[in-house]
């Protein structure tokens, strides 16, 4: 497993719920006609994870998945996730093609898209009697990014929280014997009374054994504002956006 899920999510367990009480938690990853999916029983408070071959539809190679969540209940709110996904190849070697990980709140019977990067999305859907109800929702803001280093261009966006932290890693092979790697790294701090607040981030490209950018740094962000642009190492550039 990747040292990136491997992380332990440091929370609180609940005592263990009824069989009644569970919840059922659906994951899903696409990418251009072809998704990946899973879905697990989920009790609020408690930890759920699988490991193995991924429920595939449409046109495209099979693949396994590492799926990790921690379901919290947030009151008259809803639920909030927390979640680790690494989609990985099958066979071969351990360069998965993308991995995320966050906190969302979710909605029981919505859909929620949590994360996308270059042409990846992540969504989450929680259904069950369990988890239905009168509630409110805690609505998430958005994160949009893009890095551009020359010619390559990364798109990243979250369904953020502030004072959670986001990662998303991409392993790409452009040529043959050729590996490239993604590491983009998002901490919204706590908002000020205008809304606005700081985001810290890192920055990772390599290709091969040469390190494109690896830089790291914060800027300020008020949601609806406007795009902030900060320097990213020599020829790169990183650009944010925070909406509500």
């Amino acid at each position: 497993m990747n040292l990136f899920l491997a992380t332990t999510i440091l929370l609180t367990l609940a005592a263990p719920a009824a069989a009644g009480e569970t919840c059922s938690l659906k994951m899903m990853a696409v990418k251009g006609g072809v998704s990946y999916s899973h879905e697990l029983p989920a009790v609020p408070g408690e930890r759920a994870s699988y490991a193995g071959p991924a429920n595939k539809r449409g046109r495209g190679p099979q693949r396994e998945l590492i799926f990790n969540a921690m379901l919290n209940e947030a009151g008259e709110g809803g639920f909030r996730l927390d979640y680790q996904v690494e989609v990985a190849e099958e066979k071969g070697p351990p360069r998965p093609p993308f991995q995320a990980q966050g906190k969302v709140p979710l909605r029981p019977g919505k859909q929620v898209l949590a994360a996308s990067a270059a042409g990846w999305k992540l969504y989450f859907r929680l259904d069950g009697e369990a988890c239905a109800g009168e509630r409110g929702w805690e609505k998430a803001g958005t994160l949009s990014a893009r890095l551009k280093c020359g010619k390559l261009s990364y798109p990243v966006s979250f369904a953020y929280l502030t004072n959670e932290q986001y990662m998303t890693v991409l392993y790409e092979e452009p040529a043959e014997n050729t590996v490239r790697r993604l590491t983009v790294g998002l901490l919204p701090g706590p908002s000020a009374f205008d809304g606005t607040f700081q985001l810290q981030y890192v920055l990772n490209l390599r290709e091969g054994g040469q390190v494109i950018t690896d830089s790291q740094g914060k800027v300020l962000l008020a949601p609806g504002g406007g795009s902030q642009h900060a320097a990213a190492g020599r020829g790169c550039s990183f650009t944010v956006t925070a909406s509500r």
